[in-house]
Parts: C-alpha cells; structure tokens; sequence
C-alpha cells in the first residue's frame, strides 16, 4: 500500500510504467507516486504535470536498469537516442574547447 495520493497524474505514470516495463500494476502505483510526488516537492503540480514522463520513466528505470523492459526494441531504441544526443552534445563541448 503507497503513502502517497492517487491522483490522475500518477495514474498517467503508472500506465506509462506498465506499458514500458515488466512491473506489477502495485509496483508500478508505487514507482508512480513517488516520481510524481518528488516531481511536485521539486516544482510545482502544474510544473510536474507538463513533465514528459515517457521520457523520464525510461530514462530513470530504463538506463538504470531498475526495471526490466517489456520490449528489448523499445529499449535497443531508446538507448541509440541517448547515445545519439550524447555524441551531439560531446561533438559541441569539443567544439568550444577548441575555440
């Protein structure tokens, strides 16, 4: 049982959970609630609300580790974008150093 509310927003968050990795629905209310309610002690619930959180589950769960992928695809996908932004980002910091 969570400590934290159920309000729509972690509803939202459970379903992206749950469609992204292999979780229980419990694990994922759980998983759910405390990302929203850390987004909201962070920010704002408005600011928590505009959030992407497909983004922010994978990235937090997914490239962690925490939590195993539904979808070896989806997961092979998600971390060549990262790896792509990476190298953009390391290319642009090489780029000033030189300069």
């Amino acid at each position: 049982m969570s400590i934290f509310p159920i309000i729509p927003l972690v509803r939202e968050v459970k379903r992206l959970i749950v469609e992204t990795f292999d979780v229980s629905e419990q694990e994922a209310q759980d998983y759910a609630a405390e990302l929203v309610a850390l987004a909201e002690g962070w920010g704002s619930k408005e600011m928590s609300s505009k959030l992407d959180w497909s983004y922010r589950i994978r990235k937090d769960f997914g490239e962690t580790n925490r939590l195993k992928w539904r979808s070896e695809d989806e997961r092979k996908k998600f971390e060549a974008t990262e790896r792509q932004k990476y190298g953009a980002w390391d290319a642009f910091i090489r780029r000033r150093r030189q300069a």
